[in-house]
C-alpha cells in the first residue's frame, strides 16, 4: 500500500529542477509502459506551461507499487515532448518499446481544474488504438471502480497531433496507446474531488489487467 510519506517524496523529487538529464526511464516487467511527458516544466510555440508535476510521481508510484517500466520527464530544456517534431524523450521511449516487447503505452497526462470532466481518454479517434478499441472500455471500468465518474473519449483531447507520444507510439511502434488526461482536482490535496490514491489503485489495476492475470509475463490477455 503507498503510504503518505511515499507520495511525499515523489513530489519533492519533481519539485527539484537540478536532475542532470532531462528525462529517466526505469526499467521494469510485463508489457505496458507508463510516460509522464509533461512532469517537469515545458515549453510550446515560446510559452512555458506549467509541470504536471502529478503524472510524473503517479509514474513512480506505479513503478514502486507494481514494478512496471515507466519514462518521465525531469528537466526542462525549453521542449515540450508531447508536441516537438524531434523529441529524445519520444525516440528513447520507442526504442525501448522495441527492444522489450512493450505492447502498450499509457501516457499520463493533467488538465486545469476548472474542467468538468475527471479523465479524458485520447485515442485520436481510434487511429492511436491500433484495432483494440476494447481497451478504451476496459480503461473506463477500473477508473468507475475507483468511483472516478465523469469520464469522455477523445473530448476535449484526442492525442491526434502526429508529434504526441501517444500518436508517435502508434505509428512508429504499431501498438496501441492511450492518453490519459486526469483533472488536476484528483491529484491535487486541498480540492474536493481530491482521490490521488484511488487515481493511483485504478492505474495499476488497469496496467495488470492490460498485461493479463494468466501468468505469462508481457502479454496482454483483453
Amino acid at each position: 500500500m503507498t503510504t503518505e510519506q511515499q507520495i511525499d517524496r515523489a513530489l519533492a523529487y519533481f519539485t527539484d529542477e537540478d536532475h542532470s538529464c532531462s528525462y529517466e526511464l526505469l526499467n521494469g516487467t510485463g508489457g505496458v509502459l507508463i510516460s509522464a511527458p509533461h512532469a517537469m516544466l515545458q515549453t510550446r510555440d515560446g510559452a512555458i506551461k506549467c509541470a504536471e508535476r502529478f503524472t510524473g510521481m503517479l509514474c513512480r508510484l506505479m513503478h514502486e507499487r507494481i514494478g512496471c517500466p515507466v519514462i518521465y520527464k525531469t528537466r526542462h530544456l525549453r521542449d515540450d515532448a508531447n508536441h516537438d517534431p524531434i523529441s529524445d524523450y519520444r525516440d528513447a521511449l520507442c526504442r525501448y518499446v522495441k527492444q522489450h516487447d512493450i505492447r502498450m503505452v499509457l501516457d499520463l497526462h493533467q488538465m486545469k481544474p476548472e474542467r468538468k470532466v475527471d479523465l479524458c481518454i485520447g485515442t485520436a479517434k481510434g487511429r492511436n488504438l491500433q484495432g483494440r478499441g476494447d481497451i478504451t472500455s476496459i480503461a473506463q471500468e477500473c477508473f468507475h471502480q475507483q468511483g472516478v465518474k465523469h469520464i469522455t473519449v477523445d473530448e476535449p483531447f484526442d492525442a491526434s497531433g502526429p508529434n504526441t507520444v501517444s500518436a508517435t507510439v502508434a505509428s512508429r511502434c504499431h501498438i496501441p496507446a492511450l492518453q490519459l488526461e486526469l483533472n488536476t482536482r484528483l491529484l491535487m490535496n486541498g480540492y474536493d474531488d481530491y482521490c490521488f490514491l484511488r487515481v493511483l489503485d485504478a492505474l495499476c489495476d488497469l496496467t495488470e489487467r492490460l498485461n493479463g492475470l494468466d501468468g505469462r509475463p508481457g502479454e496482454i490477455a483483453l
